[in-house]
């Protein structure tokens, strides 16, 4: 007979002012800002590196980080991609995109080199990190979080904090804490999940002369249209297939859907993520023989994560709305303001209705709507805050607000929101807009 194991959490908790549970966009724009300033803070991360879907979802490009204008996502975002363009290529594709800012919007990732930049950017600020740890319990006690429980190669730990942040993308300390959510579509149906990959052998100069003759574009319209005319494009996929060049000789792809997921579930991640890579062979077979440049192309990698675009939503003390997207809504305590198209993948099969809705929602260039720092709030827990996709709104709003630049926005808010809250000794949602949205100014974020 096996022997039985107890496992015991340390004896000293680890205390800190505030504890950010997630190393994505949102994480890592929360860590930093909080110990900018000046909170003692800690980034629990369950990979070894972060970033999130830009680098464990291998997620090709950044989305825009301006209206159409200008620059929109500042602050800790723009660092971020910044020092990025410092150290990678850039194609001179992503600098003819019509109606965008050059060089600013859909940047291609090089995740290796993002992955420094970030250990650099949390270094540089004096944040504690620890990678390979992942959250198991919460202790809340009268609407208040008392402690998280976290598990790594040291063992069971226990962490104390004055504020705590949930940047998990599932919302998943929002949930242990019993914070209200919902999930997906009115029947909990999700977005499609995508495995994006990366290959190698590409002829880049082959598909920059390709696209510069055609106007093809980051989609791939032309090819997919051409493939699709052929009944070659792959079978169950309608939607279009985004490519970038992070570097000569790669190319990146955000390409393919897996249907009928459940992102809060271990067994159907388990079954996406074998699904997703089964289906690489035939999303390779159109690349080599649609897409110039791809001809030899060898899958090298894919991303050790699922793409994820939708679970948990927090009810927080506001819920944006359709309504508020579609009116261009502005708030008193805004702390951001994005512009992106409500961009919705199907759920249970690919809906061309989907797509041209992302047309038809796109804004005018110069056009953004206010996100309000009360959706960064939950409802019923006094010293929590959220931040990426998992803020409170609609399944729509969740569309535009869930991609990368805007998790930035969310992020730097909260941390910098969690390090006043500390200095003042009040709770997190309490903290005045006014004094917040100076702050963020201050650090150079843009508010009207």
């Amino acid at each position: 007979m096996g022997q039985s194991i107890t496992l015991s959490c340390e004896t000293t908790p680890l205390q800190f002012d505030v504890a950010v549970v997630g190393g994505g966009p949102a994480g890592v724009a929360t860590a930093v800002a909080s110990a900018r300033n000046g909170a003692k803070t800690l980034l629990i991360e369950k990979n070894g590196f972060l970033g999130g879907m830009a680098t464990g979802g291998a997620v090709p490009a950044f989305c825009t980080f301006t209206d159409g204008k200008k620059i929109i996502v500042r602050g800790i975002g723009l660092e971020i991609l910044n020092a990025l363009k410092e150290i990678t290529w850039r194609s001179p594709f992503y600098d003819r995109k019509e109606g965008r800012v050059e060089g600013l919007d859909w940047l291609p990732i090089d995740p290796e080199a993002l992955k420094r930049v970030l250990d650099d950017m949390v270094d540089a600020c004096g944040c504690h990190l620890l990678f390979h740890t992942v959250l198991i319990g919460c202790s809340q006690e009268n609407g208040r979080i008392r402690s998280l429980t976290i598990h790594n190669k040291s063992g069971l730990q226990i962490v104390k904090a004055h504020t705590f942040i949930d940047c998990t993308g599932d919302g998943d300390l929002a949930a242990l804490s019993g914070c209200k959510a919902e999930v997906g579509d009115e029947k909990g149906q999700v977005q499609a999940g995508t495995l994006c990959f990366t290959v190698a052998n590409f002829d880049t100069e082959r598909f920059l002369e390709y696209a510069a003759a055609t106007g093809e574009n980051g989609n791939l319209m032309n090819a997919v249209r051409k493939a699709k005319e052929h009944g070659a494009f792959p079978e169950g996929e309608t939607k279009v297939a985004g490519i970038a060049l992070a570097s000569p000789g790669t190319a990146s792809f955000n390409f393919g859907h897996v249907y009928d997921l459940d992102p809060l579930d271990a067994s159907s991640m388990t079954q996406a993520q074998v699904k997703a890579r089964r289906q690489l062979p035939r999303l390779m077979e159109f690349i080599r023989n649609y897409v110039p440049g791809g001809e030899h192309g060898v899958l090298v990698s894919s991303g050790p994560d699922m793409g994820v675009r939708e679970s948990r939503r927090i009810r927080g003390k506001y819920y944006m709305t359709i309504q508020d997207y579609v009116r261009r809504a502005d708030f008193p305590d805004a702390i951001g303001y994005y512009s992106y198209p409500i961009d919705i993948h199907g759920a249970a099969g690919t809906d061309e209705n989907l797509e041209r809705q992302y047309r038809d929602t796109a804004y005018r260039p110069g056009e953004s709507y206010g996100i309000p720092y009360r959706c960064l709030v939950p409802e019923g827990m006094s010293n929590l805050l959220t931040a990426g996709r998992i803020v409170s709104c609609d399944r729509q709003v969740q569309a535009s607000l869930r991609v990368m630049p805007a998790c930035f926005l969310t992020g730097q808010a909260a941390g910098t929101a969690a390090a006043m809250a500390v200095a003042k000794q009040t709770n997190a949602g309490d903290v005045e807009p006014a004094a917040l949205r100076k702050q963020l100014k201050s650090q150079g974020c843009y508010l009207r």
